[in-house]
């Protein structure tokens, strides 16, 4: 009987740790749906689920001669998962704090770093870049993008480098124009055109 306790305790032991990796890699998706609610008074809304396997079967797509598919492609075949929810309003109020604060609260929880965080009185757009760390690697980044008639989240999971996010603007539904500035100012978005 004593010589199987060793084996349990180290089975226990790694089944434990088994557990709380797979619990601390979840932590970098967030939970978004909530947003759902607020999609039948917006007047755009932006929702996008993509997860690691649909990722790698959509990177097939992509031209590896072309260098701009080709970095994309390099980028998708590591990523877990790509989501992006947001609404835009005709006019303010639409949003409630709390949509916000949901948000917010996953983003301070243990392993989220907040390293941008861009605020305009002018306009009262506001930009917070978040990175999850796991082992000294990048796990996830969240961007939260708010205005008075406006609200996004985009969500990357996997180990991605954060100068290579800026190939992903465009794509599944992450803005085009959140240009990424890592040595500077942050992350800023450039004035939006209409059609």
């Amino acid at each position: 009987m004593k010589s199987k306790t060793p084996k349990l305790i180290l089975a226990a032991t790694l089944l434990a740790l088994a557990t709380t990796a797979t619990a601390f890699a979840q932590n970098a998706r967030l939970q978004i749906n909530h947003l759902d609610n607020l999609f039948p008074k917006a007047v755009e809304t932006i929702d996008v689920s993509v997860d690691g396997a649909l990722l790698q079967i959509a990177s097939k797509f992509l031209d590896k001669s072309k260098t701009n598919e080709a970095a994309v492609r390099e980028i998708l075949g590591v990523l877990k998962g790509v989501y992006v929810k947001g609404v835009e309003f005709d006019k303010e109020g639409e949003i409630n704090e709390q949509d916000i604060q949901l948000v917010r609260q996953q983003l301070s929880a243990p392993g989220w770093e907040r390293i941008v965080g861009v605020r305009s009185k002018r306009d009262g757009e506001n930009v917070e870049v978040y990175l999850m760390l796991a082992n000294g690697l990048i796990e996830g980044v969240g961007v939260l993008i708010t205005d008075p008639k406006q609200l996004m989240v985009v969500n990357v999971v996997g180990p991605i480098d954060p100068e290579k996010i800026t190939e992903l603007r465009g794509s599944f539904g992450i803005p085009g124009d959140l240009n990424f500035d890592w040595g500077n100012s942050g992350v800023r978005r450039t004035q939006k055109v209409r059609n």
